[in-house]
């Protein structure tokens, strides 16, 4: 098998469930659940 990747990088994306935000003015933002790819830094 020649695939590199396979074993290194075995998360490929973070799921990010719904949650609500509260910004430094109070207003709430909803931010619906998504994927999104992991940093790598």
């Amino acid at each position: 098998m020649s695939n590199g990747k396979s074993s290194r990088s075995v998360i490929k994306r973070i799921y990010v469930p719904t949650h609500v935000r509260e910004l430094p003015n109070g207003e709430r933002v909803t931010v619906p659940g998504h994927y999104r790819k992991p940093s790598e830094s």
